[in-house]
């Protein structure tokens, strides 16, 4: 039987009565949010973490590999990322091998220029370089096997801008050296030299050590363990006598 006008206009009133006006309505993008499910396992990470996923399992490689044995696919698989994901963060190989160099002389020239700055003496400046180049291959045990092999070829892969980052720990060296000299602690001696006095022994021991990792060979005697206070100290010792102006020769 068909309702009568009467009967929907009562039902029709009965279903919005205590309904919200029009304008007391809240806009769905001020409603809060509810919140979502929790990530699940596997979910990319977020970027910045996805960033140092790359940068690590690139820098790894590359020191494992060098520039030309390592693809694209080997990295992001390493880091557990797809392609498009390597190629958000950095251009191309080039610049992910690049930031990876450029990342080291970064840091080492902060940290050189502060020593530079300081007010204790020269020779203490000396060690404390040394320490710090320790310290900071310890932090970063990619970057002396990728930057010997770099080296060695020529360093074909190094843009302007970042040989310009490896000459700013040299100078920052040499301003050490002059200060020595001026003070009368050093001897004057030729900055280069010195440099890779200093610089190549640390770098040959990290690689040494890369060897020494490698199973069944720790009874070998040239992959003995050195610690790494005797290291310090033995370099120390050895680019302070090779300055000071009393060293027999």
């Amino acid at each position: 039987m068909p309702f009568s006008p009467e009967s929907v206009a009562a039902r029709t009133a009965r279903r919005t009565k205590g309904a919200a006006a029009p304008a007391d309505l809240v806009p769905i993008s001020a409603r809060p949010r509810r919140p979502g499910p929790a990530p699940a396992a596997g979910r990319t990470a977020a970027p910045a973490a996805t960033r140092d996923l790359v940068f690590k399992a690139g820098a790894e490689a590359f020191a494992r590999s060098g520039f030309d044995g390592v693809g694209v696919d080997d990295i992001a698989r390493a880091a557990g990322v797809n392609k498009a994901m390597l190629y958000y963060h950095f251009k191309n190989k080039l610049e992910l091998y690049r930031e990876v160099v450029r990342d080291m002389l970064h840091a080492v020239t902060t940290a050189v220029t502060a020593i530079v700055e300081s007010d204790v003496a020269p020779p203490a400046k000396i060690e404390r370089f040394i320490e710090t180049l320790a310290t900071m291959r310890e932090a970063r045990p990619w970057f002396p096997p990728l930057m010997m092999r770099e080296m060695s070829a020529g360093a074909p892969h190094l843009d302007p801008a970042t040989l310009l980052l490896l000459r700013g720990v040299f100078t920052a060296f040499g301003r050490i050296l002059e200060q020595g000299v001026q003070s009368g602690h050093f001897r004057k001696v030729h900055p280069v030299l010195a440099y890779v006095t200093i610089l190549g022994p640390m770098m040959m021991n990290a690689v040494r050590e890369r060897a020494a990792a490698e199973p069944g060979r720790a009874h070998l005697p040239m992959f003995a363990l050195i610690p790494r206070k005797d290291l310090i100290a033995h370099m120390q010792h050895t680019a302070l006598s090779m300055l000071a102006k009393d060293t027999i020769r």
